[in-house]
């Protein structure tokens, strides 16, 4: 029962952090991924929005779970060699796959775009905080 409320947590947090972060880049290009899209009819439908977000968000967790994981596990002696600076290359790593495969295998309605290397780094940093904190609160 726990390993399901968790997993539950961490959608939603992940989940509302990835449509959160979007949502910002409409506003302000600084934090490293811009996510358009093309049909202006998603954008205007909030259960079309949603949709898409949870489209993307289930895209971003099949990179960061597992394949985050078997590189993790790799660069173990490397990690630790480096005080941990390797976590934050895997993590940029897993944000330029994300991208390649969204704009590359998913020719529909959403583009998805990171900016510079140390503005996604930033974003990775955000993100891995945001969901430590926010996954300490709620479970």
């Amino acid at each position: 029962m726990k390993l399901i409320r968790s997993l539950i947590v961490n959608v939603i947090v992940s989940w509302a952090l990835l449509y959160f972060l979007g949502w910002m880049n409409w506003k302000w290009t600084t934090i490293g991924i811009k996510i358009t899209f093309e049909n202006p009819e998603i954008s205007s439908s909030v259960i079309s929005l949603i949709i898409a977000f949870l489209v993307l968000w289930f895209i971003f967790w099949m990179f960061n779970s597992p394949i985050k994981w078997i590189l993790k596990t790799l660069s173990c002696p490397v990690n630790f060699l480096t005080l941990w600076l390797m976590s934050l290359v895997i993590n940029v790593l897993i944000f330029y796959m994300f991208q390649y495969f969204v704009n590359a295998y998913f020719d529909w309605v959403v583009d998805v775009k990171l900016w510079e290397i140390w503005q996604t780094l930033i974003l990775s940093f955000i993100m891995a905080l945001c969901t430590s904190i926010l996954t300490k609160i709620f479970k």
